[in-house]
């Protein structure tokens, strides 16, 4: 068995040892006159070069001490980062680890069962709660999963810094061998074999991360039907239109020239996203409205979603003057006295327009939903 110079033997040598030390390879180094074909130099020469100890530095720093350039660093036993922990220390940290898995599993079946059981159509009125629990669930399991990872690293594991030279490529069967051997003590030191508590919690919380994404690989569940649920809103026959604070909105309450945003008289119809409509009166030879466009508005009063159709943004700046509709976010311009056709910005279609009459109590109430889907254009539909 081949032994380095110093007679130690190399399968218990380290893989720095192994490779040599950094004065030994610069004298073995080719010159250029003695390489084959290659000319290069070091630049590097041994007097200029000096070993130090980045773990004899640190604890040196750590003690206040200083070195002063050129002296030869003092080695010594690293200071651990944390105190040994004993047996019933262990044990409970090993339970709050356990703990942890445990809730990452308890966020993969919360975000399972409110994906499959919390709303059966997407869209649906009411359920306001779907989306927030879906991520408060993944958050959980991530959380759980994290967070146990570092707390078993910071408490159960082997406090120990490894300084390994760099080396040239192509490690030696000793060396593969050596890092075999570091692998099982790496597992051992973990304390998976004999902590058979943390072993089942960590398969079963990370473990069932793979669980997540298992619900979209049959469908899209509650986004099932899109396309008919982006064409229509909440507004239909009969429904009335209420302000914010839920009030329905009476026929002469608006002034000539004044504006009000309108929501639809269900339930959350406040909250409901593609609803939000801009009731607007005018003086009726104002409106230059044509055909059904002109038996949809009521005296004087005309209904527009307020959701840009370029990129949905609200529109909601109303200039009284030239009766114009404003997006503050790209500058798209509608007429509002006109139908709704876009005067001016990327916006390409007119905002689609409302149909309203007012009932036997002189409440201004939809005729029904919008004729076309509101909103900026996606890759269902032709417009």
């Amino acid at each position: 068995m081949t032994t380095p110079g110093d007679g130690t033997p190399r399968d218990q040598q380290t893989s720095a040892e192994a490779a040599g030390s950094i004065r030994d390879r610069l004298r073995s180094q080719p010159t250029g006159q003695g390489s084959a074909g290659d000319s290069r130099v070091s630049d590097v020469s041994e007097g200029a070069f000096q070993q130090t100890d980045s773990r004899a530095q640190l604890h040196a720093e750590g003690r206040g001490e200083s070195q002063h350039a050129g002296s030869a660093p003092s080695v010594g036993p690293v200071a651990p980062r944390h105190h040994e922990l004993t047996e019933a220390e262990a044990k409970v940290a090993e339970r709050k680890v356990a703990a942890l898995f445990l809730l990452a599993l308890v966020g993969v079946v919360g975000f399972v069962a409110t994906f499959v059981f919390g709303e059966a159509t997407f869209g649906e009125p009411g359920n306001t709660l779907f989306t927030p629990l879906l991520g408060t669930f993944m958050a959980l399991a991530l959380f759980g999963v994290g967070a146990g990872a570092v707390l078993w690293a910071k408490t159960l594991m082997v406090d120990e810094e490894a300084v390994q030279e760099r080396h040239p490529f192509g490690s030696l069967p000793e060396e593969r061998a050596a890092t075999a051997k570091a692998l099982k003590q790496g597992l051992a030191d973990t304390g998976l074999p004999r902590r058979k508590l943390l072993r089942n919690t960590l398969v079963l919380g990370a473990g069932s991360l793979a669980v997540l994404p298992v619900p979209f690989l049959f469908g899209f569940g509650p986004t099932a039907n899109k396309e008919r649920v982006l064409g229509t809103t909440a507004w239909g026959p009969g429904v009335r239109l209420i302000r914010q604070n839920g009030t329905p909105v009476r026929v002469g309450d608006l002034q000539v020239g004044g504006v009000e945003s309108v929501f639809p008289d269900v339930p959350h119809g406040t909250l409901i996203a593609d609803s939000p409509t801009l009731l607007i009166r005018m003086r009726p030879e104002e409106l230059e409205l044509e055909g059904q466009a002109e038996e949809w508005a009521f005296e004087g009063h005309v209904a527009y979603s307020s959701i840009c159709t370029h990129l949905g943004c609200p529109v909601k700046l109303y200039e009284q003057q030239t009766h114009n509709l404003l997006c503050p976010c790209h500058q798209s311009t509608f007429s509002a006295s006109r139908g709704g056709v876009p005067l001016f910005g990327p916006a390409a279609r007119p905002l689609p327009q409302l149909a309203i009459t007012v009932d036997e109590e002189g409440y201004f109430v939809a005729l029904g939903d919008y004729a076309e889907a509101i909103g900026p254009s996606y890759w269902e539909r032709d417009s």
